[in-house]
């Protein structure tokens, strides 16, 4: 038999305050509410007296960017229409101060000094959300347009790095899809940075007013933000294909957003000799790389003006201009299958220092393929581990012993499809510090550090259990160059989540294979001379087990007066318990493929009764 969970929500006395995200480049009193979904962004604002509101968003989530003192922040953080909050953020082009149409289209090098794409993008939109674009350049032979400014001025590229990013796509010279269209987002000041909000504001519209077959193309960056991947994700269920910047950094990219967004298409930046750029990001988020050294494509400040610039804001590009040829041969590939195709399309193992958890995978967009593959999932070398089997238990360093100075371990938990992980600490001791800045547990929902945080644990405060939203859970240990402490000891299993339990009031007859019972007015006072019954049937060969969550019946040490009876089987069958009071009795178990449970209390003393939950499986 298939291993069950029982997920049970319990509501809290006090309400739980809303998650506050942080941001390592935050913008002072700036911050982005996101409200939980059906609530009304207009009459939440109606709510807030003096508040300067910038933006609000209604397609990419229902919620609203605004200056916010910290007395209002702890106020929404209260609300229980709002999901979390999360600091805005500056965010910057992703350049560094075209051979590489020439090398998309071989397999090999030398280069041959060719551009023989498969296709052109014909029918495509590429939606640029970037600093602007010089819509009027002849690269673009009518086919660049000014699509939103997001800052509130006319579209126009004031800064290049937008401008070179559309020639890249689309441009009849420089362009990988020479006969998209291309439509200038702008998000980003003439100094090439911004913020979240505006970025955000940018997604918005994109997904607002794309008809037809589009690309989205971010080449820009900052760090980790929820706020990002989530606008990302939008896009992406519009059917909208996004190709990020794996960022400039040389580092892990699942420490940036958007790079990190996982339904995006994230990517690094190759050089003429397909070598690994010395800046460019890496690692299991990244999803395939481009040319992105001395890219030359259109510029600013003339019809005709050109630079040459580097950057995984040059690689990005080349992919978008990918993407917009594929979908011009087929109109109906989703964003995950464009991904996919991409991947398998792409020429393999010629890279040189992609980086450890990196894929070595170089953009192709000639006849055929270059022997490329869907990534395996990432498997952390040294400590940590990749966990694909049902059930076991994992460790820091040493356990029990001291872990080490200066520790990174991943932990990498695999799941069938239709099946959900939890993992259970049993005991949990790491060096403690405000906001966990030493040794840190971090946990993911999803296959790495681009999934949403779940949480951050530190000292002594355990994460207890934690359930994953579906088949992937990615946790991350590390430590600094001084305390060390025990660390930790987890169990974890994988299972099928259960549906949503069935509920019902007396009288009831429950055939789910779940379910919640409850005496009447639970957790209110039950009433006098009360009976009330609920039969829990099963199919044959199959048994039923009853947990109580809570009990409070009057006391007696027969239980005499207010009592709730089990039976095996139906109302007449034999007792298998009889409780009362207020401690928590033992599953009980029936034999027979039902239960019966009859609640009963007396003419006098009444109490908040019991609530619990039963389930049905295979005896």
């Amino acid at each position: 038999m298939r291993a069950f969970i029982v997920l049970l929500l319990a509501v809290a006395a006090s309400a739980k305050l809303a998650p506050l995200l942080t941001q390592k480049n935050r913008i002072p009193g700036r911050y982005i509410v996101k409200l939980k979904t059906g609530e009304s962004v207009d009459d939440m604002i109606s709510t807030l007296a003096n508040v300067n509101v910038y933006y609000k968003y209604k397609t990419v989530f229902s919620g609203f960017a605004a200056q916010l003192s910290d007395r209002m922040v702890q106020k929404l953080r209260e609300s229980s229409a709002v999901e979390y909050i999360e600091e805005d953020g500056v965010v910057f082009a992703s350049s560094v101060e075209s051979w590489g149409l020439d090398r998309v289209d071989q397999i090999n090098l030398p280069l041959d000094d060719v551009y023989e794409p498969i296709g052109d993008g014909n029918g495509v939109d590429v939606y640029v959300i970037d600093t602007g674009i010089n819509a009027g350049h002849v690269d673009f032979g009518g086919r660049g347009f000014i699509g939103y400014d997001a800052l509130g001025g006319s579209g126009d590229d004031c800064n290049g790095h937008g401008t070179h990013c559309s020639g890249t796509v689309a441009g009849s010279m420089y362009g990988v899809a020479k006969a998209a269209n291309v439509y200038g987002v702008r998000v980003l000041s003439c100094l090439g940075s911004g913020s979240w909000a505006g970025v955000v504001e940018g997604c918005e519209w994109v997904a607002n007013n794309q008809n037809g077959p589009s690309v989205a193309s971010m080449s820009l960056g900052g760090g980790a933000s929820q706020i990002v991947d989530d606008a990302v994700q939008y896009m992406v269920d519009a059917g909208i294909t996004v190709a990020v910047a794996a960022g400039n950094d040389d580092s892990d990219a699942c420490d940036y957003s958007p790079a990190r967004a996982a339904s995006a298409i994230s990517v690094g930046a190759t050089d003429i000799t397909d070598t690994r750029a010395s800046f460019s990001n890496y690692g299991p988020c990244v999803d395939i790389f481009a040319p992105g050294v001395a890219i030359t494509s259109t510029w600013i400040r003339g019809d005709d003006a050109t630079n040459t610039i580097s950057g995984t804001s040059m690689a990005c590009p080349h992919v978008a201009g990918a993407a917009a040829i594929m979908l011009g041969m087929d109109p109906n590939m989703s964003p995950s299958e464009m991904k996919s195709a991409m991947q398998l399309k792409s020429i393999a193992d010629v890279i040189i220092d992609p980086q450890a958890g990196s894929p070595n995978l170089l953009l192709y967009v000639g006849e055929g393929s270059g022997g490329g593959y869907i990534p395996e999932p990432y498997v952390p070398v040294g400590c940590g581990g990749y966990f694909n089997v049902t059930d076991g238990t994992f460790t820091s360093p040493n356990y029990p012993s001291e872990y080490d100075d200066d520790s990174s371990c991943d932990f990498v938990f695999k799941a069938s499809e239709d099946e959900v992980i939890t993992v259970t600490f049993n005991d949990f001791e790491l060096e403690d510090a405000s906001g966990c800045g030493y040794d840190v547990l971090e946990i993911y929902d999803g296959p790495s550090s681009s999934a949403n945080l779940l949480g951050e644990f530190c000292g002594t405060d355990s994460p207890g259990i934690v359930t994953s939203s579906g088949n992937d859970m990615f946790i991350r240990f590390t430590s600094d160059s001084s305390i060390t402490r025990t660390g930790f000891s987890a169990d974890y299993q994988f299972a099928v989540p259960l549906p949503p339990p069935e509920t019902g009031d007396c009288g009831h007859t429950f055939t789910g294979i779940n379910g919640i019972l409850s005496s009447p007015n639970y957790p209110s006072n039950y009433g006098n001379n009360a009976d009330c019954g609920f039969l829990i049937q099963g199919a044959s060969g199959q048994v039923v087990s009853l947990t109580f969550e809570d009990i409070e019946l009057e006391q007696h040490t027969t239980c005499g007066y207010d009592s709730v009876d089990i039976h095996d089987g139906g109302m007449t069958g034999p007792i298998l318990d009889k409780v009362c009071g207020i401690s928590l009795p033992d599953v009980v178990s029936s034999s027979l493929s039902s239960m019966y449970v009859r609640f009963t209390s007396d003419s006098s003393v009444t109490r908040k009764g019991f609530t619990a939950t039963y389930l049905i499986q295979d005896a």
